[in-house]
C-alpha cells in the first residue's frame, strides 16, 4: 500500500527484507501484509459502510508511474472535483475517511501477486484503496483480491481500463488522466471482510493502519496483468509479515 508518506529512496521490490536498514518501522511487530487464517479470526458484526454519492459516478483521475507502481489520485482542478467529495463512514471505523489513492499489486505470474494471503492462498493481484481521516490522520485501506477471468468478457471493465492506461506509463513520473467509477472498481458493498491493524506495505512501513480485506474476488484478464508485467515492472508486492499475536476480526453477516 502506498500513501503520501511513500519514500522513493533506498528501496525496491527485489529485496523487501532489506527495507528495515533505512526504514526502522519495517521491522516492527504490526506490519502488513499478513496471511489471514480464517479459523483464527474473531467474529464481529460491523455497521454498514456508507459512501458519498460521488462513488457511483464517473470521475476524472490521474494515473502516475511513481517508480514503484502506478498510483491513481483524483485529477486536480477539473470539473470542480474535490477529494472532500469522496468519503465513507461506518464499517466499524470512527469518523469520516476521505479518498487518497488507489493502486494495484501484481507478481511475475498468476501464482502470486497479492500481498495478503487467505489461509495460505495467494492471488494474482491485489488492489488497495487508501483513505485518511482528516481529523486525526488515521489511515484506512480497503484491499481486494483478484482472480483470472475465465473469459475475456468476464473481466471487470474498470480494471481493464486501468491496466490499459497504466501500461502506457513507461517512464517514472509519466502521467495520464482517465475516468473511473470507484464503486465499480471496489465492489465494497460486499459485507464479508477481515479487519486488523497493520502498516503501510511500502516504505516507510508506518504502523497504525486499519486494514479491511474483502473476501469477494474481482475478475481480471491474464493479458491485462501481462501488460503491466511487460511495460511497468514484473513484481510489485511485499511478502507476508508475522502476525505477532494480533487479533484479526471477521465481519459476521448473522
Amino acid at each position: 500500500m502506498s500513501c503520501t508518506e511513500e519514500s522513493s529512496d533506498y528501496w525496491d521490490y527485489d529485496d523487501p527484507s532489506a527495507w528495515s536498514k533505512h526504514f526502522p518501522s519495517a521491522a516492527g511487530l504490526c506490519q502488513s501484509p499478513i496471511n489471514i487464517i480464517s479459523n483464527d479470526t474473531a467474529l464481529e458484526s460491523y455497521p454498514l459502510l456508507i459512501f458519498s454519492s460521488k462513488y457511483n459516478s464517473n470521475e476524472l483521475f490521474t494515473l502516475t508511474n511513481n517508480g514503484h507502481q502506478v498510483a491513481v489520485t483524483l485529477a486536480q482542478h477539473t470539473y470542480g472535483q474535490n477529494e472532500n467529495d469522496l468519503w465513507f463512514t461506518g464499517g466499524g471505523l470512527t469518523g469520516q475517511f476521505y479518498f487518497v489513492n488507489f493502486h494495484l499489486h501484481w507478481g511475475r505470474n498468476d501464482r502470486h501477486g497479492s500481498e495478503h494471503e487467505i489461509d495460505g492462498e495467494r492471488f494474482p493481484a491485489e488492489a488497495h484503496f487508501v483513505f485518511k481521516n482528516q481529523q486525526n490522520g488515521q489511515l484506512a485501506v480497503f484491499a481486494f483480491h483478484f482472480i483470472i477471468a475465465d473469459q475475456w468478457d468476464d473481466e471487470n471493465t474498470e480494471w481493464e481500463k486501468y491496466t490499459d492506461a497504466a501500461s502506457q506509463l513507461l517512464n517514472v513520473n509519466d502521467t495520464m488522466n482517465c475516468t473511473f467509477n470507484l464503486s465499480q472498481l471496489m465492489k465494497a458493498n460486499e459485507r464479508e471482510f477481515f479487519r486488523y491493524t497493520g502498516s503501510l506495505t511500502t516504505p516507510p512501513c508506518t504502523e497504525g493502519v486499519v486494514w479491511t480485506v474483502f473476501m469477494d474476488k474481482i475478475p481480471i484478464a491474464e493479458q491485462s496483468l501481462n501488460q503491466l508485467r511487460q511495460n511497468i515492472t514484473k513484481k510489485v508486492y511485499r511478502p507476508v509479515q508475522s502476525i505477532n499475536n494480533r487479533t484479526i476480526s471477521r465481519n459476521s453477516l448473522d
